[in-house]
């Protein structure tokens, strides 16, 4: 049983990445000159954008959603509690703002990944 909700949960979680928002563009902060041209295009959301990429390590984990929709009018904020196994760890971050989805991952400064050996 416990199985088959993990893998409920995973294919959830696959689908709601995965699929495109049809309110509007997708823009991947991660990209390369992502950051410079929304500030040349939509200087708005750039400044909204760069508070939440800088606030996002300051939030507890359950605030994140709700100090996001106050703060900053994020829609469909999207922070699921799975840490991508790399170094430094990271977490997947999505939100709308006005009907542009914008799509991050974040580095997770707070976390220590220790090594610990098998017995």
């Amino acid at each position: 049983m416990a199985r088959l909700l993990t893998l409920v949960a995973l294919v959830l979680l696959v689908v709601t990445v995965a699929l495109p928002s049809a309110a509007g563009p997708t823009i991947d902060l991660d990209r390369p000159g992502a950051l410079e041209a929304l500030a040349q295009g939509n200087p708005e959301h750039y400044a909204k954008v760069k508070v939440i990429l800088e606030g996002i390590a300051r939030q507890r984990d359950a605030d994140v959603p709700r100090w996001m929709r106050v703060g900053f009018d994020a829609r469909d904020v999207g922070y699921a509690p799975i840490v991508l196994t790399s170094h430094p760890a990271k977490r997947r971050l999505s939100f709308a703002l006005d009907d542009t989805r914008y799509v991050a991952v974040v580095v997770l400064t707070h976390l220590r990944g220790d090594v610990v050996p098998l017995r």
